[in-house]
Order: C-alpha cells, then sequence, then structure tokens
C-alpha cells in the first residue's frame, strides 16, 4: 500500500486543477526579444559605377561607353598623308529609377501594454528590411548577365535535368576567370576578382579533393592595397570567395522542368481539382503542406503532367509546374493547362534547385541614386495621435554596366535543403 501520511481524502494546495496554485503560479518571460537570423546584405557592394557629372535629375540615368577605334597595322608612307578616320558612337546604358519602400503602424496600445521596449525593436526591422530589400533588387539583375557558365548542358533547365548532381568545379572557376581576363575585366581587389557563392555551393568546391583543390584564405590587405569583404571565406584559381545563403537558388528553370530528385520527395494530395482545359488552377479544401514549393512538378489524372509522374532522374519536358501557391496554401497555379476536369489525386514532386555563383570584375553593376534608402519617421495624424508610422524610402536602379565583367556559375548542390 502506497504510504499517504495524511490520509487518502486530504486536498492538496498545488500547481494543478482549480488549486490555489493555478492562479499564482504563472509562466515567466525574458523580457529581452532575439531578432531573427539575418545574412548581411553585400551583393550591393558590387555595384562599382554610379554617375559621375550627372546633368539633371530625370527618370533614368543614361551612361555612355566609348568605342576604341580598330587597329592599324599598316605602313605608313612617307609621302603620302593617310585618311582620317571616324570615331564610333558611345554605347549607352540606362538605368531606370524607380521607387521602394516599406511601411508600418506602431498602435500606442501595444507601446503601453508590450512587455518589452518594441519601439527600438520596430527600428531595427524596418532598418534591416531596408538593406534587405535593396540587396535583392541588386541582386535580381546582377545574377541575369548574358555569360553563363553551365554544370552540365546548355541552360538552367539542363542543369537539373540530368542523372546525378551537376556540382560546381575547379575548372568552372577557372573558366570564368579565364573569360574574364579574356575580356580585360579589371580585377575587384588586387589581382582577384569577387566571387559570390551560396555555403551549399562552396561546401562542393571546397571539398574537391586534388592537388590543386581548395587552399585556405588569405588576408587581402596584406599588401595595403586590398580590401577585406564581408564574409569572406579565401583565395583560389583567381578569385576572392564571399560566401553568403543571399546568393540565388531556385526551382527556375526556364523551358521544360527540371530532374525529379526522386520518389521520395514527392508529396501526394488528394481532393484537388481543376475544371475545363484552360485552367490553370488547382482548388484544395485544406491547406497543401509547406514542403511543397513553387518549381515542384504536377502530375494527375487530366493535369498537364498526364496520370503519374516520370521517374527520377528523367527529361520531364511537357509537365504542369507549380508557379505560385497561395497565402491560405489551398491555390495553386500551374504553368499548363489542364487536359480536362481535374478531380482526384494528385501528385508534387521536388525538382533539383539550381544555384548561382557569380564571379565578377570592376563595374558589372552600376547604380543611379535619386534619393538614397532611408528610414522615414512618418507623422501622427489620426485625431487621437495612436498610430505611429515607421519605413524606409528610395529611389533608385541598377543594371548591368559591363557584360565582360560579370559571369554565372548554374549548378545544383550535394547538399541541397
Amino acid at each position: 500500500m502506497a504510504n499517504t501520511p495524511y490520509g487518502s481524502s486530504n486536498t492538496y494546495t498545488d500547481t494543478s486543477g482549480s488549486s490555489l496554485g493555478t492562479s499564482l503560479v504563472q509562466a515567466a518571460y525574458d523580457r529581452y526579444v532575439e531578432f531573427a537570423l539575418r545574412a548581411v546584405p553585400l551583393i550591393r557592394d558590387v555595384a562599382d559605377k554610379r554617375p559621375v557629372q550627372q546633368a539633371m535629375p530625370g527618370s533614368s540615368v543614361v551612361f555612355q561607353l566609348y568605342s576604341d577605334l580598330s587597329k592599324n597595322i599598316n605602313v605608313l608612307s612617307e609621302t603620302v598623308d593617310p585618311d582620317a578616320v571616324g570615331f564610333g558612337n558611345t554605347t549607352s546604358v540606362p538605368v531606370t529609377l524607380n521607387e521602394y519602400g516599406n511601411a508600418a503602424l506602431a498602435t500606442r496600445k501595444l507601446e503601453l501594454f508590450s512587455l518589452s521596449d518594441v519601439d527600438p525593436a520596430i527600428a531595427d526591422i524596418i532598418a534591416f528590411n531596408m538593406a534587405d530589400s535593396v540587396d535583392e533588387v541588386a541582386q535580381n539583375v546582377l545574377r541575369k548577365g548574358p555569360n553563363v557558365i553551365y554544370g552540365t548542358g546548355t541552360s538552367t533547365a539542363g542543369v537539373g535535368d540530368t542523372t546525378g548532381t551537376p556540382t560546381i568545379t575547379s575548372a568552372d572557376v577557372r573558366k570564368a576567370v579565364a573569360k574574364l581576363r579574356s575580356g580585360k575585366a579589371v580585377p575587384r581587389v588586387d589581382d582577384l576578382y569577387w566571387a559570390g557563392i551560396h555555403p551549399e555551393v562552396s561546401h562542393d568546391l571546397r571539398a574537391e579533393t586534388g592537388a590543386g583543390g581548395w587552399r585556405e584564405a588569405h588576408v587581402y590587405n596584406e599588401s595595403g592595397a586590398g580590401e577585406l569583404w564581408p564574409g569572406s571565406i579565401g583565395v583560389y584559381e583567381g578569385a576572392m570567395y564571399v560566401e553568403s545563403p543571399r546568393l540565388y537558388s531556385g526551382l527556375d528553370a526556364t523551358t521544360g522542368v527540371q530532374n525529379y530528385e526522386g520518389a521520395t520527395t514527392a508529396t501526394t494530395i488528394s481532393g484537388g481539382t481543376g475544371t475545363g482545359t484552360t485552367d490553370k488552377i488547382l482548388n484544395f479544401a485544406t491547406a497543401i503542406p509547406t514542403t511543397v514549393q513553387v518549381g515542384y512538378v504536377v502530375s494527375g489524372t487530366n493535369t498537364a503532367g498526364g496520370a503519374t509522374a516520370p521517374g527520377a532522374n528523367s527529361a520531364a519536358s511537357g509537365y504542369a509546374r507549380v508557379t505560385a501557391i497561395s497565402t491560405d496554401r489551398k491555390t495553386v497555379t500551374v504553368d499548363t493547362n489542364n487536359t480536362g476536369t481535374v478531380n482526384a489525386t494528385i501528385t508534387f514532386t521536388a525538382t533539383n534547385k539550381v544555384y548561382r555563383t557569380l564571379v565578377a570584375g570592376k563595374q558589372a553593376l552600376a547604380e543611379a541614386i535619386a534619393e538614397e534608402p532611408h528610414v522615414v519617421i512618418g507623422p501622427v495624424v489620426d485625431k487621437l495621435m495612436r498610430f505611429r508610422p515607421i519605413g524606409w524610402y528610395g529611389v533608385l536602379g541598377f543594371a548591368l554596366y559591363r557584360d565582360a565583367a560579370l559571369y554565372r556559375i548554374e549548378t545544383t548542390s550535394s547538399i541541397a535543403s
């Protein structure tokens, strides 16, 4: 028999049930609230070309480049005056200026009731959102240059639609650096080009074995002329590497679809509907799993993908691919019309993620600014002065300036997340 020194009919005053402890014992909160994990903005640093003698304000800024004369290797005649040659037109690079910004309204009640001082946190979040957003605008231009080296094949789709994972290699980097030097691109630091690389791509490059494998980082300013960049991890094959998760990756093949990663990545969902042969919308009664992303391949009866998805590592041209997912994750848009009424089980299959490694010299990216992005404290104009506006605003634009100063390497990663 259990030992019950006070008997079996006692009522205990404890922390459970309807006892006094239920009211008096409460959860304790740390009033210091941490910020979310952040990656340092760094892409905008590549934009080192800016207006020098801008004539006037305008909706765009046009940069111009002189064209050199063609070489003349003919021997001059001692008694003949050579013919004059004309200079070619300049090459124009327009940069369109756009307004960018974001705003928030903090209520007076929040300030009075919050267990933590929210005003400094809101200001910090707005400031980071400004730097984060502008950096993304710059990258969206920088990652679309015309010079591309593919890990395999001749297209973004080709990188994914292949057996295995075409990861980055030293040969890819050597080729990019050689092309930059051949194009007379000016290095960024001493004789080194800037290379922006995603950590999951950097993993593959640094794991490469052999006598010419990855070398340890150098201190770039040993000579006194260099510059140490945030996120720098080392020097290799003529480039200094800046590692950041900000470098773009996506399930975004522009033609066909990318490679299936295998049957285990498929997500099967019942109850999806889509009507008509012109319908690109699939509706679900409940939210689809968060594992399904834009870029996944769709298959099912009367979807463009047919009844079943093809096997892993096989070409999948003609299959519908997810282009958008609604906020409530109940509406999915695909890029190909249904072949009839869809009202059955639908399978979403993952596709390979394609990463962009950028290798750049000076003046790869131009930036024009009408108003530098900055935090704005808005006026309190409501009747009871309860709504406190804060946001950021800027007017600027980016454009590729010297194509010869930029190369992009598209590969997958062996540890793609």
